[in-house]
């Protein structure tokens, strides 16, 4: 099965995310002894954090490619 580039980052992301909150999750409810709810909010905060660095990260991508064309184009002239 096929995937557009797009849809695949964001499967991967999102599953960085559940991976990361898993842990993040498990470390609370077994080591602080709190509720499962900590656990469902730990993986949720998880996923839109790693969703905000990957929007950074594309956008820093953008401005570079920005920023190197700019200076191919005054180099020409």
């Amino acid at each position: 099965m096929f995937y557009s580039v797009t849809l695949q980052k964001i499967l991967i992301i999102t599953g960085w995310g559940i991976i990361i909150g898993a842990i993040v999750g498990f470390s609370a409810v077994l080591g602080f002894d709190l509720d499962g709810s900590v656990f469902i909010l730990s993986m949720f905060l998880s996923i839109i954090g790693v969703f905000v660095a990957a929007m950074y990260a594309e956008l820093y991508h953008i401005r570079e490619a920005v920023n190197r064309q700019r200076r191919e184009t005054t180099q020409g002239n």
